[in-house]
């Protein structure tokens, strides 16, 4: 799930082993939607009820023991019975895709998050253009139903490589807004394919475009519209691809509780350095994506590379995600 996010928060959220977060839920469906795409029906394991949840929000799914991921949630906002997923069997999977393939079963109980939204809709009453990439159609559908019922003027684009890895697409046939539902595959007829300068070039300086799907996507799309004329501010992104550890000058860390000093090399985060000198760390999704490494900064200027905090948050510079992001100065001390 990761850019320029629009983010609300609360930080009572962020550990996402605290109890009062965790919930327990129970697998009701599981069914094939697409090539290595499945999709996961959740419902209460104590009542009818779920807690409500935004246009754009995602859950932390414990998959296994020591594997927390986040996975968007991707049903009518409206709903209230159950949340639904839609996960990627990814082949450069660090376990966590992978274990829900190939152990995610219809009654299996198991233990999520409450929903989180890094990737809000903004309800302002004006045109809206949703742009997905792959699994990036996942909190972008979520957006789609929430535009309907509002009564909004949006279009929807989908794009794949090929026309078996399109999620979702008999399903929105069948909804309200498929007038407004484009898909675009990648093998099929050149007139078909998505070209932003054309297909979002009406009137972008009053409308907001989102834009979800893996980096090399996002880059096509988001470079596409700031060409077609959308202004930055609304340009909303949220990529499926984490933030990169390597490149970059080496620095010291200093963690202050534990009175260590070390060196983080061009080709290791904090968190691997921290971990591998035996000072443990919280760690979920290793990618800058969740949230959970985030940590103090007490002295030096860090280089972000999360997706989880906001662009105001960055530039307090006062939490790091240990996992992903480095040290623009010589030095960073951590409150760790």
């Amino acid at each position: 799930m990761s850019a320029e996010l629009i983010c609300h928060k609360i930080w009572l959220f962020m550990a996402m082993d605290d109890s009062e977060n965790a919930m327990d839920v129970r697998i009701r469906k599981v069914h094939h939607i697409a090539t290595d795409i499945i999709s996961v029906e959740l419902e209460s394991a104590a009542s009818g009820v779920l807690p409500s949840f935004s246009a754009g929000a995602h859950v932390d799914v414990h998959v296994s023991d020591g594997i927390v991921r986040q996975y968007s949630l991707c049903n009518d906002p409206s709903e209230s019975s159950h949340y639904r997923l839609a996960i990627l069997k990814d082949a450069n999977s660090r376990g966590g895709s992978r274990a829900v393939h190939e152990t995610f079963r219809e009654g299996m109980s198991l233990k999520i998050g409450r929903p989180r939204n890094n990737f809000e809709l903004i309800e302002d009453g004006g045109r809206t253009i949703l742009v997905a990439g792959g699994i990036g159609i996942t909190p972008l559908l979520s957006m789609a139903h929430r535009l309907q019922t509002l009564g909004a003027d949006f279009d929807f684009h989908l794009c794949v490589r090929t026309l078996d890895r399109a999620p979702f697409v008999d399903e929105i046939a069948a909804t309200p807004f498929a007038s407004r539902f484009r898909l675009h595959v990648d093998d099929g007829p050149a007139e078909q394919h998505f070209l932003p300068e054309r297909d979002l070039a009406l009137g972008l300086s009053q409308t907001r475009v989102y834009v979800c799907g893996p980096k090399g996507f996002m880059d096509f799309a988001v470079s596409g519209a700031r060409r077609a004329g959308c202004p930055d501010e609304r340009l909303h992104t949220e990529s499926f691809s984490g933030g990169d550890v390597t490149g970059g000058n080496s620095f010291t860390v200093v963690a202050s509780r534990s009175g260590r000093t070390l060196t983080v090399p061009d080709d290791k985060s904090i968190a691997a350095v921290l971990e591998e000198n035996g000072i443990s760390v919280e760690l979920s999704c290793e990618q800058g994506i969740c949230g959970t490494c985030l940590t103090k900064v007490l002295r030096g200027q860090p280089e972000h590379r999360d997706s989880f905090q906001t662009p105001a948050e960055k530039l307090t510079n006062d939490r790091i995600a240990i996992c992903c992001s480095r040290s623009l100065s010589d030095e960073i001390v951590l409150e760790i």
